[in-house]
């Protein structure tokens, strides 16, 4: 399959271009975080340190987003791609919500939602 098959239901061509462009867009969005996370990023590493976990879970974390941001680049895989990046940031928002002020939770909330609207219309036939 290829990154422009496209299996929404009455779909236009100008919206699975965009559907296709905003899953391209997320996935270099968790990529580049992912890599930052990857390479030690003093600030990234602090903040995870700062809300009590371990080192190890940081590259977990930094290799789930790698692994959903390529599922999310492929038809086949891209609906399992959203739902792992989905826990991701669901834990992202709850991290946030339990150690940041309110106002910190709202970027990994709008990226939750940014990747339900690109993964949500490749979702698998039994789902349809």
């Amino acid at each position: 399959m290829m990154l422009t098959d496209f299996h929404a239901e009455s779909s236009g061509r100008p919206f699975a271009v965009a559907l296709i462009a905003l899953r391209i867009v997320v996935a270099a969005f968790f990529v580049v975080i992912a890599l930052k996370n990857l390479a030690g990023d003093e600030q990234m590493a602090a903040d995870f340190a700062r809300w009590g976990y371990p080192d190890w879970f940081r590259r977990v974390t930094a290799v789930l987003q790698i692994l959903g941001a390529l599922a999310l680049l492929v038809p086949a895989t891209c609906f399992f791609g959203g739902l792992l990046l989905t826990g991701v940031l669901l834990g992202a928002v709850a991290t946030h919500l339990r150690h940041d002020p309110l106002v910190a939770s709202l970027s990994p909330t709008v990226v939750l939602v940014l990747v339900a609207i690109s993964a949500w219309p490749m979702r698998p036939p039994l789902l349809r």
